[in-house]
């Protein structure tokens, strides 16, 4: 299926936010989705972005039942580590139901990854834009060495997909944890800061 993949405006946001109502629906927590497309467009594109996104788009004749010919996005940002540098977090990488097994996914991820990619390996004669490899630079802009995301536990087709593609389980190979302050405890922990 054709697809083509490229940066969000701002006009997507209505199309984002649905499908981030989308994902959480099937991780089941969509209670827990408090941003709307205003939020969405204030954080994602105003002079100082918290956050870069991506969508794959099909053409009219593949819209959806509904009319849509966004089908997916891959929502990240930027993150430091201390051990490596600079890094890139997936927050949300979906495809709809529908478009899955087609590309898209990974087309997505892969233009998340493919500019540092290309930084690295684009003298290699054997590159192949359509894989992914931990080892590669993510965004040569922002000169990243890794590109992070997080996968529910129970979410196995997820999970499987991105070790095919060559991730990393650091849960199982290295026993991180992944902890959260929000609400009460992010107040409570504020709280505890010294003051000026």
């Amino acid at each position: 299926m054709h697809f083509k993949v490229r940066a969000a405006a701002k006009e997507d946001c209505k199309d984002i936010s649905r499908m981030i109502m989308e994902l959480a629906v099937y991780e089941n927590m969509p209670d827990q989705v408090k941003t709307s497309h205003e939020d969405l467009e204030r954080d994602g594109f105003s002079p100082n972005p918290f956050y870069e996104c991506l969508i794959a788009e099909v053409p009219d004749e593949h819209k959806t039942k509904d009319g849509y010919t966004v089908v997916g996005y891959a929502l990240y940002f930027y993150t430091y580590s201390t051990w490596k540098g600079r890094s890139v977090y997936m927050e949300d990488l979906y495809v709809m139901p529908d478009f899955r097994g087609k590309g898209i996914g990974t087309g997505l991820m892969a233009k998340v990854a493919q500019v540092g990619f290309m930084f690295h390996c684009m003298a290699d004669p054997n590159w192949n834009s359509s894989i992914y490899l931990p080892c590669s630079l993510v965004g040569v802009e922002k000169q990243c060495v890794r590109l992070q995301l997080s996968v529910l536990d129970w979410n196995k087709p997820s999970l499987d997909f991105y070790i095919a593609k060559g991730a990393e389980d650091l849960t199982a190979k290295e026993g991180w944890h992944f902890l959260r302050f929000h609400g009460q405890t992010l107040d409570t922990l504020a709280k505890e800061a010294p003051k000026d």
